[in-house]
């Protein structure tokens, strides 16, 4: 494998190893701890035959919605104490933003917030804040949750099978799990900063 790619993929090579040696458990632990850090190597693990793509799926799906619940039950707890931690990392303008966004349709800002990298625990704050019914929050933050999972599962299978097909030129498994991640990385990142500006407005 080229130099160059070996570096780039260097800093995700421990997780790659614990996922790979306990990949279920890491898997748990790291979507209550790191979210996206852990779930990408482990969708790449699981569509290339690694590990089981159903449990990956199920153990995701209900870390990150333990995660989150405990967020929302915060926000309902302690507001005030919540609103002040986030206004030094994003900012009056944004939050006030954010408030009156929420007001205006707090479940289309849920769905979205899981596509939108860093703000995924600020909402949750959000939805516990402004008192939203468990019973709304836990279906649309659901949804949200499965939607992601399943992009990352498609863009993977689809980033592997281009991989496969020209394999003559990339024979290494490893260019196809760094092209998934640059690919996602960047849509995310991309679709992020669009929502950002404007949920800014």
């Amino acid at each position: 494998m080229p130099p160059a790619i070996q570096n780039l993929l260097e800093p995700l090579s421990p997780v790659m190893d614990i996922l790979s040696a306990h990949p279920y458990i890491a898997l748990f632990a790291g979507m209550l701890i790191a979210g996206e850090i852990i779930l990408l190597p482990a969708i790449f693990l699981a569509t290339t035959g690694r590990i089981d793509l159903l449990a990956v799926v199920s153990i995701s799906l209900l870390a990150t919605l333990i995660s989150d619940a405990i967020w929302y039950a915060l926000g309902r707890r302690f507001p005030a104490r919540f609103i002040k931690r986030f206004s030094g990392r994003f900012g009056h303008k944004f939050l006030d933003s954010m408030e009156r966004i929420f007001n205006a349709g707090g479940g289309q800002v849920l769905f979205l917030s899981k596509f939108v990298y860093g703000t995924r625990t600020l909402v949750q704050v959000f939805a516990g804040l402004h008192g939203m019914p468990f019973r709304n929050y836990l279906p649309i933050n659901m949804a949200g949750v499965l939607a992601v999972i399943v992009v990352l599962i498609l863009v993977s299978y689809a980033i592997v099978g281009m991989t496969i097909r020209i394999e003559e030129v990339m024979q290494r498994l490893q260019v196809a799990f760094l092209l998934f991640v640059v690919i996602t990385v960047g849509g995310f990142f991309m679709f992020s900063r669009v929502m950002k500006q404007r949920w800014s407005v």
